[in-house]
């Protein structure tokens, strides 16, 4: 029979675990003990460290990716192809995609550049990945310079812009001038 402590420990394990699957943004160790109900961060890291090493055996498809001191749940590189098309965003157009891949390749870039490679539909993409937030801008002149944001890097399982460029492979025949045609 458990210990009044391990029965609390283990509600405290399944809370962290639901926390984690119904956040849309990775927690911080603060906000984790807070919903706790206020306990120390040497015991959020505990409990992180076993949910952590327990979702890393096989037969797990998540893992816990901890970065900066927060940490989110995420599925596992080698299921991702075989259930991406369940995740959100997957209503994404197309061209929209192409638009926010044009973004990242170039990030940052100005709107106006974005819209001599893309077209004058280019400025309803970008406001629908400003409202998705996978875009912020800033003004630069008489045009907005784009950024990619924090959750475009979580949602896509990047660290960085420069990850997305990495798995860019462009055929032989192209330039990387020609990721910038529509």
């Amino acid at each position: 029979m458990q210990s009044e402590e391990d029965q609390g420990k283990d509600r405290d394990k399944g809370l962290l675990e639901a926390a984690l699957f119904l956040a849309a943004k990775p927690l911080s160790r603060t906000k984790v003990a807070k919903i706790l109900g206020d306990v120390s961060p040497t015991y959020v890291d505990c409990l992180l460290d076993e949910l952590q090493e327990g979702l890393a055996a096989p037969g797990h498809g998540i893992e816990l990716h901890r970065e900066e001191g927060k940490a989110l749940l995420q599925v596992k590189r080698g299921y991702i192809d075989a259930v991406a098309h369940l995740a959100p965003h997957q209503d994404i157009p197309r061209p929209v995609l192409r638009s926010l891949a044009v973004i990242a390749y170039n990030h940052p870039m100005t709107q106006a550049d974005l819209v001599k490679a893309r077209g004058n539909k280019a400025y309803g993409h970008v406001q629908e990945l400003i409202e998705r937030g996978l875009v912020r801008t800033k003004e630069h002149g008489r045009t907005l310079l784009l950024h990619v944001t924090d959750e475009f890097l979580r949602y896509f399982g990047l660290s960085s812009v420069e990850e997305f460029r990495f798995h860019i492979e462009l055929p032989s025949s192209e330039s990387e001038t020609d990721i910038m045609k529509p």
